[in-house]
């Protein structure tokens, strides 16, 4: 008798995620590269969009959490706030210059970071590399 053996595929923790493409990325760049030049590199990886990254800047609910559709999401608040949405398929870089650049501020950034999982990731990475981050005021 022959039994059929499914394979259910885990959801990964954002934090799975981000080593799984560390791995890679160190794979891609050689293991003795990456390791003579450690404290010179921080992966900015984003779960599962970069969009991700920008919902709590817009969003106070539960959203601003959201690993998944985020494009999606992020196009509803911007739509009503800023007039304007994101298409899918033709990203303006300027759209996300506008967006992204309340997060030159310090006092934003400190305030939104860890309301998305793996831009916490990323920051908290920053920090503990002990790399200063100033308002964009001070350049």
């Amino acid at each position: 008798m022959e039994f059929l053996i499914l394979k259910m595929e885990k959801k990964l923790l954002p934090e799975e995620l981000i080593e799984k493409v560390i791995v890679k990325l160190v794979n891609s760049i050689g293991e003795l590269y990456y390791q003579t030049n450690y404290n010179k590199i921080i992966f900015a990886i984003s779960v599962h969009s970069t969009e991700c990254w920008l919902l709590p800047l817009y969003y106070t609910d539960n959203k601003k959490s959201k690993l998944v559709n985020c494009l999606e999401t992020l196009n509803q608040a911007i739509n009503k706030k800023e007039k304007f949405t994101i298409d899918k398929n033709a990203k303006n870089p300027e759209y996300y210059e506008f967006i992204s650049k309340k997060y030159c501020k310090y006092k934003a950034l400190i305030k939104h970071y860890k309301e998305n999982p793996s831009l916490k990731i990323f920051i908290d990475e920053v920090k503990k590399r002990n790399v200063i981050i100033e308002d964009e005021d001070d350049f």
